[in-house]
């Protein structure tokens, strides 16, 4: 066999390396679909940065998390940081576009407030979802079961953080915010509401009603009526290892705890789901 010139191996090298970004640029672009199977309509304005109003009606925004805004009610709820900046990204990308919008939904339609759930395009087939996140007003929550673009959300996410935009930005300069993301091992009684929450696995268990995974100072849970998403020989494989995971957490005896019900909120992407 005669031995590969160099000419011929650079040439083999370089397709090689178009093919991989031909196949990333695919990838990163997963999110647009075929505009002519949305259903189209018009905005009216954000409430917030993953909420807003269409046809007089309030929708959630499916797949990400945006910060929540400050409210003044009987129990105060002081928000999140960069809230009103992200409902004015929202409020901007609408009024940029015409207030179109091309509606797509997935498999549960409404949440437990009665909220419709969607995921929401441009007339070009740019995903709303993936163009907040990509800038790095939100990130990404996967919930009820709704995983078209889940995979695509969490690459827009990750395109935020190494980029360090936005919430991730604020991170970097208020680390004692502890939001988005926290240590486990640096939580505060007050770090309760969504968090993302990284720390090492001490200990994986199953008793007859949860799955057990317990962070030095965080105790998650998954609920049996949601094993049929999870495969437990690769939670088991978890112990040791140090990982992330996103949800609402919340103090129970001075204890943190969070209920996770998708695979999803466990990073990289679905690493302990059956599929």
């Amino acid at each position: 066999m005669k031995p590969i010139t160099l000419p011929i191996l650079s040439l083999i090298i370089l397709m090689s390396s178009l093919l991989s970004l031909s196949a990333l640029a695919e990838d990163e672009q997963s999110c647009k679909i075929d505009t002519s199977k949305l259903l189209w309509t018009k905005a009216e304005y954000a409430i917030s940065g993953d909420t807003l109003v269409i046809n007089k009606q309030v929708v959630r925004l499916i797949g990400i998390h945006a910060p929540k805004i400050a409210k003044e009610q009987k129990f105060n709820n002081s928000g999140e940081p960069l809230a009103k900046e992200s409902q004015t990204f929202l409020n901007k990308l609408l009024a940029n576009n015409n207030l179109e919008v091309g509606v797509e939904f997935d498999t549960t339609r409404l949440d437990n407030r009665n909220r419709q759930l969607v995921h929401l395009f441009l007339k070009d087939g740019t995903s709303i979802q993936q163009k907040i996140l990509e800038s790095g007003f939100a990130v990404n929550r996967t919930m009820y079961n709704n995983l078209k673009h889940a995979k695509c959300y969490y690459q827009a996410e990750e395109k935020a953080r190494k980029g360090g935009y936005q919430l991730w930005d604020y991170l970097a300069k208020h680390p004692d915010s502890h939001f988005p993301l926290v240590d486990s091992s640096k939580l505060t009684t007050q770090d309760t509401g969504f968090r993302i929450i990284k720390g090492k696995i001490v200990k994986v268990d199953k008793s007859s009603t949860n799955y057990i995974i317990n962070m030095d100072t965080t105790g998650i849970r998954i609920p049996k009526e949601y094993w049929d998403r999870f495969d437990y020989n690769k939670i088991k494989a978890l112990e040791g290892q140090t990982i992330e995971v996103r949800g609402y957490a919340y103090l129970y005896k001075r204890v943190m705890y969070m209920i996770i019900k998708e695979p999803y909120a466990f990073a990289p992407f679905s690493p302990i789901g059956n599929s």
